[in-house]
């Protein structure tokens, strides 16, 4: 199978032909081989492994013409972090203008690790370190090294194209204040005069949560019940703060706080990968105060490597799924 003008110049986000598409056509569908038969992609539709070649291709463009795409997320993640990829550690070798096994390998990773579209469970893990993705990586790397040389320079840089880029463009803001001050929320006030100064309070079930809310924070009771959209939830917990009090579910066994009578260690491993991948299960608030002050220090992805790759890259993670409930937006 060979690669169509007509898809890469839709990967490019143009109509117009440039006289060096035909060149990059070429090498895509000489790569597109060592995708479809690699035990990466072997087991995918014609699509996907199509997709991921094209995705290949953009990148060797855009680090030829140094613009486009790839540059504007490279170029985003080293302003925000201060090194130049998630989840790799880069060698001596490691060069930002030309072709790096590592960018290589992050390309693939964004063609399987995939946010969630129609659910919020609707999300794909990958274990950016799978073997299968090395292998691939280099392979690719080999053929763009060959070519190098006689690669032209495409003048028309291409879209955003590398999925995580617009969450980049988010400007990272402080948490708020949990300290009383004159004029907060009264409900955040006596929150932390309940708890002795403590942000956080923690509720194994619903009743508990209601019994606090109308004896401690004087709510009336409805007919109803309070949030009767919460009466099948449990393990809540409360953040106390100026802008007044967020409360999420499900998401207590996940802090290991003195204060939480509910913390499993065990279930913080297993399950506290999900608080950073799918949208709305902890807000995003809560979610940073847990990683800036040392409370969800079990949390993991579920494979090999997992907890050192979460817990150094979390905020990018969050950014790259979590989408536009990351920072609220």
């Amino acid at each position: 199978m060979n690669i169509s003008l007509n898809a890469w110049l839709k990967a490019n986000g143009r109509k117009q032909v440039l006289p060096s598409d035909k060149w990059y056509v070429d090498f895509a569908s000489l790569l597109f081989p060592a995708v479809r038969h690699s035990a990466l992609f072997k087991e995918s539709g014609a699509d996907q492994q199509e997709k991921a070649t094209l995705a290949l291709t953009l990148y060797f463009q855009d680090a030829i013409a140094q613009r486009g795409g790839w540059k504007q997320f490279s170029q985003l993640y080293r302003t925000r972090y201060g090194h130049p990829l998630p989840f790799y550690a880069t060698q001596e070798t490691y060069v930002d203008d030309e072709i790096n096994p590592e960018d290589i390998a992050l390309v693939l990773w964004s063609q399987l690790a995939r946010p969630a579209s129609h659910r919020p469970d609707d999300y794909t893990l990958f274990d950016p370190e799978d073997e299968r993705l090395t292998v691939l990586s280099e392979t690719a790397y080999d053929l763009m090294d060959t070519s190098f040389e006689e690669a032209p320079v495409n003048e028309t840089p291409s879209v955003c194209w590398m999925k995580g880029t617009e969450q980049l463009r988010i400007p990272a803001t402080p948490l708020p204040a949990s300290t009383p001050t004159v004029g907060m929320n009264r409900h955040a006030l006596r929150c932390l005069e309940y708890s002795g100064g403590h942000p956080l309070l923690y509720f194994a079930d619903y009743p508990a949560l209601c019994r606090f809310f109308t004896e401690v924070l004087g709510w009336e009771n409805q007919s109803s019940g309070l949030l009767p959209d919460l009466a099948a939830k449990q393990e809540f917990v409360i953040f106390a703060n100026v802008k007044g009090i967020l409360l999420a579910h499900d998401v207590a066994a996940c802090f290991c706080d003195p204060h939480n009578p509910l913390y499993d260690s065990q279930r913080a491993a297993n399950e506290g990968y999900q608080l950073f991948c799918q949208p709305g299960c902890c807000p995003f608030d809560l979610l940073k105060l847990g990683m800036t002050t040392g409370l969800l220090p079990e949390v993991r992805f579920p494979f090999h490597h997992g907890k050192q790759l979460l817990q150094d890259n979390w905020d990018f993670v969050a950014r790259y799924y979590l989408g536009e409930y990351y920072e609220g937006q």
